[in-house]
């Protein structure tokens, strides 16, 4: 029981939001109409800098949150389940580890 409210309340204070089994950022849509993305990672990450060079080819912008400067990002990114770097989520969708196939398919629907 304690255990479901401080995750309750880890998701209220963090602006996160259940979508199904995963959980994504609450506003999925920036304001221009494309998905929000967000990527935990750190500046070591090998996958990091693929995925920061991939959106950067890509016109692509997002949010970069550093899991090892940053407690809030390390708490959110636990709270998603995060295994490894990056995790990246673009809308709802959750994407862990760079796969550029993945990435590929997700944007298209944005036309990235």
């Amino acid at each position: 029981m304690v255990k479901r409210m401080l995750r309750v309340v880890a998701l209220a204070v963090f602006g996160l939001a259940a979508v199904g089994s995963g959980l994504a950022i609450a506003a999925s849509k920036s304001p221009a109409g494309e998905p929000k993305i967000v990527m935990y990672a750190t500046q070591t990450c090998g996958y990091c800098a693929k995925a920061r060079e991939y959106f950067k080819a890509h016109g692509v912008t997002w949010d970069e949150r550093d899991i090892e400067t940053s407690a809030q990002a390390e708490q959110e990114w636990k709270a998603l389940n995060g295994q490894g770097t990056p995790l990246i989520l673009i809308g709802e969708e959750k994407v862990s580890g760079f796969h550029q196939a993945r990435l590929d398919t997700l944007l298209a629907k944005y036309g990235k």
